[in-house]
């Protein structure tokens, strides 16, 4: 089942439980969206994806025949509201820990600590199967891209936090999908990176190796205290720091 209608500021969403309804939810939601002159939807779409995931998952715990309903308004300043109710019993949201793990190889249980990090505000129902989320769009974008001879040079705006994980699963997947092998990350906006940032490189370069044997990744204009971080965390065994 999938259904959804539209009227001045508002889209809705009623889809049966099923992870395949969830990329048609954000393809008409970024449609939706588009009309407002939303350019950079990244951590709106990632929200709406956790969100969509979890109830299905938990709050329906995959039953087919329980729907899931979705609603978009747009508030006013590129800000949004999102609201997305499941037909389970709910839960003890009282009880959830928005707290992101420190393990940047822990991909599991970061759903609602990433729409927290991402939203402006969080809202639960009684008993906790609506969920309310506030946000906000970004105005500039947060990667740029650029190509020197046979490498893909990134350069980060700023700080490579949880904020900016859609916006950088986007250019990996650009950057895999053109068949490249040789990526330079130019680091000299960056001041800090997040335990999600670092997971977010650990992801792309397990994905880069599977596309190709003869990967190689640079990090560049790195400050020492970025620097440190990566050695730390021995992530300077598969990025070259070039100083």
């Amino acid at each position: 089942m999938f259904t959804f209608f539209q009227d001045d500021d508002y889209i809705e969403f009623k889809i049966s439980s099923e992870v395949k309804m969830v990329n048609k939810t954000i393809k008409e939601s970024r449609n939706f969206l588009q009309e407002y002159d939303v350019e950079e939807d990244g951590n709106i779409v990632l929200i709406l994806r956790e969100l969509i995931n979890n109830a299905i998952e938990h709050g329906n715990n995959k039953n087919s025949k329980l729907s899931v309903t979705i609603g978009i308004s747009y508030l006013q300043d590129q800000r949004f509201k999102i609201v997305v109710e499941d037909e389970g019993k709910g839960f003890d949201y009282y009880s959830v820990n928005y707290r992101l793990s420190d393990d940047p190889t822990q991909i599991r249980n970061r759903g609602l600590g990433l729409v927290n990090s991402f939203s402006d505000e969080i809202v639960f129902n009684e008993i906790g199967n609506i969920v309310t989320v506030y946000v906000t769009a970004k105005s500039e974008t947060q990667f740029q891209i650029s190509y020197d001879y046979d490498w893909a040079k990134v350069t980060p705006c700023g700080d490579i936090t949880a904020e900016d994980a859609e916006s950088f699963r986007s250019v990996m997947v650009k950057l895999l999908d053109e068949g490249r092998n040789k990526f330079r990350f130019n680091f000299v906006h960056v001041n800090d990176v997040d335990s999600i940032g670092l997971s977010l490189f650990v992801i792309f370069s397990n994905k880069a190796k599977k596309e190709s044997e003869n990967v190689q990744l640079e990090i560049i204009n790195a400050k020492q205290e970025v620097i440190h971080l990566f050695q730390v965390t021995r992530l300077n065994r598969i990025y070259k720091i070039i100083e």
